[in-house]
């Protein structure tokens, strides 16, 4: 009685078959005197493989072709098999024509020996044809009485005649019936006829002239048989070996079962053996009782079978319903409880939501696979399953050679249960069973009707698993959606704070940056929101790839980003690594064909040395970054000194505010420009001055810088032109004709609501549009020179005059100016206050005079601070002077007293010779002094 054993046919799977590329991978027929593997059992699984229940709902489409398995590692098995099978029939040659069995007759003749030959061919046959299973832990195996026929043949045949039976009885039972392919039939074949001639020699060797029943006959018996199923299970072994596969089961429990079933099938043999030694013809009643002990076993087993299927069954859809799956797994679970309730080699899914693709799921000996994009049409099997619903047996017929090209999304198989998975009235795929471990007991009507509740159950398990999925994926989503930037993808504010916590709890020292893009609303206002966004989605990109390893970004709103690096060493490893990223971003980025250089303005602050906390942090970066954007420096360390400047200018915001709310404290000085050729006065300039109540006055830079940050320099704009427009028309009425001058923000620059404002003040006054003079200053104008020059020459047309103020501090270049409607240049007092004495600065003075007026402007020199320095630009050809020496800002009830004298400019214009040679000018110098007509010293 010998285990009967699948491993042979796992190891010669997809080896070539007549007729055929390649084995069909899911037949696993049986091998006779192969001890101990499994027909079943768990398959090793892939850790690769994808869950189907997480496949896309619309997957890829890519058409699938058939499944062949054409290796060529595959082929070289097949070789290595076909090699083994010629040695061992290589050698039961030998010992049959030259070793010792050569000649030798029967131990004790009983019958002729073709009748000998032909009966052990028929016991041989049936016990491969009638095997025994049974079950253990969730793995089936079949034994055969297989050692009795041997053992028979060692009694009363010659070796010629044993070999022979058995060969005939192994090729009907494996070849005919079972129909194996050649390669394995072949190495059956070969196995068995060599464990006989090996047995037959060891037999004759030890029995010598003893009978067959007695002491010494029964010795050389068991010897024969165990060496036989011996050398057999080293053969199959052998063979697994060679093939790359291995055993998946217990080699404790097969060495185990091994033993016991070899005793007991060694002493069923020595019972038949002495009933036929007493009569031959004793052997064929114990043989109608061995069959029907067999019969009705094979019942019994078959509906113990039934009744555990049905238990599985139950058990199937109690855990499958529980909480205890996880549904990432829930596909392949359903896989492997089909696989074992239905005892079925393979184990397939197939979803469609989107006919004719789909995703195909299979679980079979090799481990998982899952496809996508699978094309179903060209498979009448699955489209007829899920059209009408039904399940459905299929049978390969015994006479086909190929598998027809309609099955080619499942492979070659013998037999398949298919069945619909449906959720209510909707068929959303196809639940299979392929090849039933055991073939000779094939899926017939009622394991259909097992197959069909099966279906039923997992149809609802996959369904809710793919809902339970996709609220899974939505509250991801949702989460991430909560925690990042949906534009950028960045984390946001609160994943920032989360993650900095966390690095500044870990390690004690980090830093924390901000960076602000310097002038972005003017990409926003210029060319559009959407090209904004997209500027902004370029920026995140290029400071992650930046800061990849070193930092973690984030976006907090706007067009300002925040990173954190962590476990610094010093302020010099932090500020490396936030000027890495300003260089980054320096690098011209395209945008919608448009290429744009974007600049940003950082602040660091340091754990623990400017904070313990991430809140803390972050608003120290933010007072170093702004510092940073008003000098202009890129990146600024936060000291505790920016802390009490931030706090003055929060101070002096807010009440800034206020004072233009209640028009308290804020009033308009007057600096007069008198023109040098004359000396009389033509305009005055409005400056917005503020005395505070409790600082005294501050300082014009400090609070327009403070206006600027808060949004506040449009009103502060609007102030200082009311009021000049209102004294100018005060003067008019008292019949002094002068003008005046207010500056432009770059703000107003952008917005043409600045012209009705200007076009109402005129009007409110009764001022002529000539006697108002506008001031930009050139980096104003060249932050968006087209917008700038609409709104300018709107306000050209409504007849005021148009200045460009501090000329020389920006883009120092006249090139622009045509496209401007300008009526003045005004040069900085930083070329003016020193160019007595600095023979550069008074060149360029020079040569920016000669280039204004070929432009057909007038010029004004600002910070004319002595009489020397209004001589030079006498000489210089300067038009008008402005500056300390005339007089400083003052009130306007100062200003209309003085100027109710008619004050002129009065300077010397003989310059010393020095001068001369600065100036370009060789005269003679003048006698006398002129008079100093100043206000204010």
């Amino acid at each position: 009685m010998s285990l009967h054993d699948h491993s042979v046919d796992r190891a010669c799977k997809g080896l070539p078959k007549e007729g055929q590329q390649a084995a069909d991978p899911a037949v696993d027929t049986g091998r006779h005197h192969a001890t101990g593997t499994p027909v079943g059992g768990p398959p090793q699984h892939s850790t690769t493989a994808r869950t189907a229940a997480s496949l896309p709902a619309r997957p890829e489409r890519v058409p699938r072709g058939p499944a062949r398995s054409t290796s060529t590692a595959t082929s070289s098995a097949g070789i290595r098999v076909v090699a083994l099978s010629i040695c061992l029939t290589f050698a039961s040659v030998a010992l049959l024509v030259w070793g010792p069995l050569r000649g030798l007759g029967p131990v004790r003749a009983v019958m002729p020996e073709l009748a000998v030959a032909a009966a052990l061919a028929v016991l041989s046959a049936a016990a491969i044809l009638a095997p025994i299973s049974f079950h253990h832990r969730g793995n089936t195996y079949q034994f055969n009485l297989g050692e009795v026929p041997l053992l028979l043949g060692l009694a009363f045949a010659s070796p010629a005649a044993l070999l022979a039976g058995r060969a005939v009885g192994q090729a009907v039972g494996l070849g005919v019936v079972r129909r194996q392919g050649p390669v394995k039939l072949a190495f059956n074949l070969a196995t068995g006829v060599f464990t006989a001639a090996l047995a037959d020699t060891l037999y004759r060797e030890i029995i010598g002239k003893h009978p067959a029943v007695g002491p010494v006959g029964w010795t050389a018996g068991a010897v024969a048989l165990a060496v036989s199923a011996l050398t057999s299970q080293v053969a199959v072994a052998l063979v697994v070996r060679i093939s790359g596969q291995r055993r998946q089961h217990s080699a404790r429990f097969d060495f185990v079962t091994f033993g016991l079933l070899l005793v007991a099938s060694i002493g069923l043999a020595f019972v038949v053996l002495d009933s036929a030694w007493t009569d031959p013809w004793a052997v064929l009643p114990l043989a109608v009782v061995g069959g029907l002990i067999v019969f009705a076993y094979r019942g019994y087993l078959r509906l113990s079978q039934r009744f555990g299927a049905l238990e599985q069954l139950y058990d199937f859809g109690r855990t499958l319903g529980g909480p205890q799956v996880e549904t990432g797994e829930t596909t392949w679970e359903v896989l492997e409880r089909v696989q074992s309730v239905m005892r079925a080699s393979r184990a397939e899914v197939i979803f469609s939501d989107d006919w004719p693709y789909g995703q195909h799921a299979a679980l079979r000996d090799g481990g998982r696979s899952a496809t996508d994009g699978v094309l179903l049409d060209g498979s009448p099997l699955i489209a007829e399953v899920m059209v009408e619903g039904r399940a459905s047996l299929q049978v390969r017929p015994s006479d086909q050679r190929t598998m027809p090209t309609h099955y080619l999304v499942l492979g070659e198989f013998r037999e398949a249960l298919v069945a619909p998975l449906a959720n209510g009235e909707r068929v959303f795929g196809a639940l299979l069973a392929l090849d039933r471990q055991e073939e000779l007991h094939p899926f017939d009507e009622d394991d259909l009707r097992l197959f069909e509740a099966l279906a039923a159950h997992a149809g609802t398990t996959l369904e809710r698993a793919r809902l339970v999925e996709e609220l899974r994926l939505e509250a991801e989503s949702k989460s991430h959606q909560a925690l990042h930037d949906t534009l950028t993808g960045l984390p946001n504010r609160a994943l920032f704070l989360e993650r900095a916590s966390a690095a500044l709890a870990e390690t004690g020292r980090a830093a924390v940056a901000l960076l602000d893009l310097d002038r972005f609303k003017e990409v926003n206002d210029t060319l559009g929101h959407a090209t904004g966004d997209k500027l902004l989605c370029e920026v995140a990109e290029c400071l992650v790839r930046a800061a990849h390893g070193r930092a973690t970004v984030a976006r907090l709103g706007g067009d300002e980003f925040a990173v954190v690096v962590t476990d610094i060493i010093g302020p010099e490893e932090a500020i490396g690594i936030v000027r890495d990223l300003e260089a980054a971003l320096m690098r011209p980025m395209s945008v919608e064909g448009i290429t744009l250089a974007v600049r940003a303005s950082a602040g660091v602050a340091l754990a623990p040395e400017h904070g313990d906390n991430v809140a803390t942090l972050l608003q120290r970066a933010d007072i170093a970054m702004y510092l940073a954007k008003s000098k202009r420096t890129g990146i600024e360390l936060y000291s505790p000194s920016q802390d009490q400047n931030m706090q003055r200018k929060l101070v002096l915001g807010g009440q800034l505010a206020q004072a233009l709310g209640q028009h308290r404290g804020l009033h308009v000085a007057y600096q007069p420009i008198a023109r040098l050729s004359t000396g009389e006065i033509l305009r005055v300039e409005a400056l917005a001055r503020w005395d505070h109540p409790d600082l005294g006055q501050v300082p014009a830079d400090e609070f327009i810088g403070v206006a600027a940050q808060m949004g506040l320099i449009g009103e502060i704009t609007d102030f200082v032109l009311a009021e000049a427009c209102a004294q100018a028309g005060r003067w008019r009425d008292s019949g002094m004709a002068i003008g005046v001058s207010v500056n432009l923000s770059g703000r107003d620059l952008t917005e043409d609501s600045i012209v009705a404002k200007v076009a109402a003040r005129l009007a409110e006054n009764r001022l002529e549009p000539g006697s108002l003079t506008l001031e930009v200053t050139e980096t104003e104008v060249m932050a968006d020179i087209g917008e700038a020059s609409t709104v300018l020459s709107k306000l050209a047309q409504l007849g005021t005059r148009v200045a460009v103020d501090d000329y020389g501090t920006g883009y120092s270049s006249l090139a622009y100016l045509h496209r401007l409607p300008l009526t003045e240049l005004k040069i900085d007092r930083s070329f003016i206050t020193d160019m007595a004495t600095d023979q550069s600065n008074a060149i360029i003075v020079r040569s920016s005079i000669t280039m204004a007026h070929s432009l057909g402007l007038a010029v004004v020199a600002e910070g004319a601070e002595d009489e020397l320095t209004c001589a030079v630009l006498a000489d210089c050809g300067c038009d008008s002077v402005q500056g300390y020496y005339l007089s400083r800002p003052v009130t306007a009830e100062v200003l209309t007293a003085w100027l109710a004298t008619k004050p002129r400019l009065h300077f010397s214009r003989d310059l010393p010779p020095p001068l001369r040679v600065i100036s370009g000018q060789s005269r003679s110098p003048r006698s006398g002094r002129e008079g100093l007509g100043r206000l204010g010293g």
